[in-house]
């Protein structure tokens, strides 16, 4: 169960840092304040969703978190490397940071949900 309540507590401080820098994200990543609010938006439901299976003991969930994880991992992972030119300092160490952070979350869910 702390795996589950682990994520949802970094979805929610994610989301949170997107809603409130939403801007200055936007520019890091060269895309529009909408999407990066888009973004926190988005992070703010997984936290609550996250949450309410936590809460609900819902350890079944655990191997879709994890596939979802790795493959939000891997899509950050393709967009830092795809997207570099587009970066500015910030977002060419964050992009990596976030990608890195998702796949050891999604190895931490895994693992959890293995263990007998």
């Amino acid at each position: 169960m702390l795996v589950l309540w682990a994520n949802a507590v970094l979805a929610g401080a994610a989301a949170t840092a997107w809603l409130a820098a939403g801007e200055s994200l936007a520019g890091w990543f060269d895309v529009p304040r909408w999407a990066a609010w888009a973004a926190g938006g988005v992070l703010a439901a997984a936290a609550a969703a996250l949450a309410v299976l936590a809460w609900q003991r819902r350890i079944g969930w655990l191997p879709r978190i994890a596939a979802i994880n790795a493959a939000l991992g891997g899509m950050l992972w393709a967009a830092a490397v795809l997207a570099w030119d587009g970066f500015t300092a910030e977002g060419r160490w964050l992009a990596p940071a976030a990608a890195n952070a998702c796949l050891l979350l999604a190895a931490a869910q895994w693992l959890a949900w293995r263990r007998p």
